[in-house]
C-alpha cells in the first residue's frame, strides 16, 4: 500500500492536471477568456507525462532521451509564463494589451539571454523558474489591487479570481524552491527531492483551484 501511494504521489504532477481537464469537459464552462488556461493544462499534461516517463524509465530509453526530462520542465515553465500572461491580458481587457505585449517581449528576451550566456537548456534552470514566479506573482498582486480599487469584490462567483488566487498561492509557495533549487541539488540532494514534493503539493492545490473555477456555481 505504501509503495502504491508513493507511486501515486510521484506521478502527482501528471494526474493533477487531469482534475481540472475532467471538470472542464464535464461542466463545459461558458466563461470567455479561459482558452489560455485550457491550452496550458493540455500542454502541461503531455509535458509532465513525457518527463516522468523519461525519468522513471531512463535506463530503457534511447540514449538521445536519457536525462532529457529537465528540458521538458524548462519548456513547461516557459509555456506557463507566456500562456498566463495571455490569460491576464484577456481578463483585464483591451485597454492594457500593449503592457502585456511588452511584458511578453521582455520575458522572452530575458529567457533567451539566460540560456545564451548563463543557463543550460538541458538542465533544470532555477533562474527561468524564478523569473516565471516573479512575473506571474506580480501580475496576481496587481490584479488583486486593481480589483480592490475598482470595488468589484463581492460574494458572487468569479472563476477568474479563483484561478488567479490558485496561481498566486502556487507561485508564492514555489518561489523560494525555484530560487535555491540548483544550489540545493548540489549541496543536499535528498532535501531538494523533499522540496520538489512540496512543490508538487502546491501544484496540486493550483490545479484544484482551476477545477473549482471550471465547475461553476454550486447548486443548492
Amino acid at each position: 500500500m505504501k509503495d502504491f501511494l508513493t507511486i501515486i504521489w510521484e506521478w502527482s504532477e501528471v494526474w493533477a492536471t487531469i482534475i481540472p481537464l475532467t471538470i472542464f469537459f464535464i461542466k463545459k464552462p461558458k466563461e470567455k477568456n479561459l482558452q489560455p488556461v485550457i491550452a496550458y493544462l493540455v500542454i502541461a499534461f503531455f509535458l509532465n507525462t513525457f518527463s516522468d516517463i523519461i525519468w522513471k524509465f531512463k535506463d530503457d530509453m534511447p540514449v538521445i532521451l536519457q536525462g532529457k526530462n529537465n528540458l521538458l520542465y524548462n519548456i513547461h515553465s516557459i509555456c506557463r509564463l507566456m500562456l498566463f500572461i495571455v490569460f491576464f491580458k484577456l481578463v483585464e481587457g483591451t485597454n492594457s494589451k500593449r503592457r502585456f505585449h511588452w511584458l511578453m517581449y521582455i520575458s522572452a528576451i530575458l529567457i533567451i539571454v539566460n540560456f545564451k550566456f548563463f543557463g543550460e537548456f538541458f538542465k533544470l534552470d532555477s533562474p527561468l523558474f524564478t523569473l516565471e514566479a516573479i512575473v506571474l506573482l506580480v501580475l496576481c498582486i496587481l490584479y488583486f489591487l486593481q480589483l480592490l480599487k475598482s470595488e468589484k469584490v463581492n460574494a458572487q462567483f468569479d472563476p477568474f479570481l479563483i484561478i488567479i488566487t490558485g496561481l498566486a498561492i502556487y507561485e508564492s509557495a514555489s518561489f523560494f524552491i525555484f530560487l535555491f533549487f540548483d544550489e540545493l541539488v548540489l549541496r543536499n540532494t535528498p532535501f531538494a527531492a523533499i522540496l520538489w514534493k512540496v512543490h508538487n503539493a502546491f501544484y496540486l492545490i493550483f490545479c484544484i483551484f482551476i477545477a473549482r473555477a471550471f465547475y461553476g456555481k454550486f447548486k443548492y
